[in-house]
């Protein structure tokens, strides 16, 4: 990773989300020998000493990683990333969310090599499928977020617009490359589908 080091980079999972369309707290749901939020949990730890929950609920009980809860409720990942941001103890952020399990370290490593010059770098599968929550964030960009929360703008992509952002685009030809590995589970539908991927009964 270029010299950087565990210590130098804070985890944040996003596992503050209402679940609507699942009915319930997908992130606890257990699929697999896990719960849906360890998926992406274990993977940021190989990266960071440090990893924050974000999230107001007590029923994720980790004693080595600490909750923060959203200092402003109700405005969605933004709020989310804000609270982890200012609590975080480092200026390079990895920002995960808790329903994308099929994430990869090396596409997290790939992302932290063009983070150099940039507050924000995000993947994209093509020009119109950027991964907001599956990015390098840096605390520098603690003051553009304030602003856009005052102007009641919480869309995180909207961000970009305001500081250095850089899309990274991922191409099948990349050895880490996985044709889930953006999924989103969002319904019970994508559950089953994980479930036969992690069986390795689906293609």
């Amino acid at each position: 990773m270029s010299g950087l080091t565990r210590d130098k980079i804070t985890g944040i999972l996003l596992a503050g989300g209402k679940s609507t369309r699942m009915g319930r707290e997908k992130s606890l749901i257990r699929t697999g020998n896990r719960h849906l939020y360890e998926y992406p949990l274990a993977v940021l730890a190989q990266l960071c000493r440090n990893v924050l929950i974000s999230t107001c609920n007590k029923s994720y009980h980790s004693r080595e990683h600490p909750q923060v809860c959203d200092e402003i409720p109700g405005i969605g990942p933004l709020g989310g990333i804000y609270s982890c941001l200012k609590k975080s103890g480092t200026d390079l952020n990895i920002v995960l969310s808790c329903d994308m399990p099929l994430v990869n370290k090396d596409l997290l490593i790939y992302l932290l090599q063009e983070c150099a010059g940039n507050d924000i770098v995000v993947p994209a599968v093509n020009t119109d499928k950027v991964e907001p929550l599956c990015g390098i964030y840096r605390k520098t960009i603690i003051p553009a977020i304030e602003q856009q929360i005052m102007n009641k703008i919480y869309a995180v992509h909207t961000v970009f617009e305001q500081v250095s952002c850089k899309i990274v685009m991922i191409r099948e030809t990349m050895p880490f490359y996985s044709p889930h590995m953006f999924m989103n589970i969002n319904d019970a539908d994508d559950l089953d589908r994980l479930e036969k991927i992690l069986s390795g009964k689906s293609n």
